[in-house]
């Protein structure tokens, strides 16, 4: 088999410097340009804990997903997602919402997949197109299992659009090494208290591999950093 696997650990830090959780991630490059990603999240501060298995095609566009919660110490709910063409599909059984199932019509081919761990959010940045002089560049269709900053409702699907901008080639140092990265940020709106909402993104060029990400104007800023990276 021609197939490729990287793994890691990515911690999360407050901005008291405190550790506030963590992410265990495996990705598998498959033979036909596919590309699965494994996660489990753990929030401590907001007792989240997730588990997703998310596929991609060789473009980086989402073909199915499953997204599982605990919050608060106990089930809240599962989905499990498929993208086939311009619909999306999600299966969901909620405590909330029971068994529900949901079709949404894009319009369009879905763009990306919001599923909330880190190394998800650094997957919007492969729709980012570098032959354009466009910059930022908004990705529509973009589909999310949670309007929730952490992630901890549903899932049950949304649609918006997400807006990157692309800030240059930088060598940056974590805990896991240093590497040579793309750094991007996501243009956001401000809030009409007039704060404004940020986060910046590093990653490995062309595998979107997770480096480090800092996100600030949210409910807590923190850092989220690569701690660990195998690859084979």
């Amino acid at each position: 088999m021609d197939h490729r696997n990287t793994r890691g650990k990515i911690l999360y830090i407050g901005g008291d410097g405190e550790e506030r959780g963590r992410e265990w991630w495996s990705m598998t490059f498959h033979e036909d340009g596919q590309r699965t990603l494994r996660a489990h999240c753990e929030i401590d501060d907001t007792e989240v804990i997730r588990e997703v298995i998310y596929t991609m095609d060789q473009n980086w566009k989402p073909l199915d997903c499953f997204n599982r919660l605990h919050v608060n110490r106990k089930f809240l709910g599962s989905g499990l997602v498929f993208v086939d063409g311009n619909e999306a599909e999600c299966e969901v059984n909620n405590i909330e919402l029971g068994r529900t199932s949901q079709k949404v019509s894009l319009g369009g081919p879905a763009q990306s997949l919001t599923v909330h761990p880190l190394t998800c959010d650094v997957f919007h940045c492969a729709g980012y197109d570098h032959s354009k002089d466009e910059n930022p560049q908004t990705l529509k269709n973009v589909l999310s299992t949670s309007p929730l900053p952490n992630g901890a409702s549903g899932p049950f699907l949304t649609v918006g659009t997400v807006t990157v901008q692309y800030d240059g080639r930088e060598t940056i140092t974590v805990p896991a090494g240093t590497f040579e990265t793309d750094h991007y940020h996501f243009v956001m709106k401000p809030q009409p208290d007039g704060t404004e909402k940020r986060e910046d993104i590093w990653c490995l060029p062309d595998d979107f591999t997770f480096v480090k990400v800092t996100v600030s104007g949210f409910l807590k800023d923190s850092r989220y950093e690569l701690v660990e990276l195998e690859s084979s």
